[in-house]
């Protein structure tokens, strides 16, 4: 019996959405004006998280009812990937 090797290689990681794209290009910048410290701005946050609602927001098509959901995933996204981009030299 021939063994399926295949079953144990590790998934390929989905491709990107295009608002993730758009969170993390939001995060190069935000890193770029926050460059030496371990806190962003508040209000820069704020911009960044609201970016990246609007992209999730859109990526759904606008429908509404879910503007809570869209800008607690933007959130959370953010504060996943802002830490890294921070720490990185």
């Amino acid at each position: 019996m021939a063994s399926n090797r295949t079953a144990n290689r590790p998934l390929d990681p989905a491709p990107r959405t295009v608002a993730e794209e758009s969170i993390l290009e939001n995060i190069e910048q935000a890193r770029g004006r926050a460059e030496g410290v371990s806190v962003v701005d508040p209000e820069l946050r704020h911009e960044m998280v609201a970016t990246a609602a609007y992209y999730i927001a859109e990526q759904r098509g606008f429908a509404p009812g879910h503007e809570l959901e869209d800008w607690y995933r933007a959130q959370a996204a953010i504060d996943k990937e802002l830490p890294r981009m921070l720490s990185r030299e």
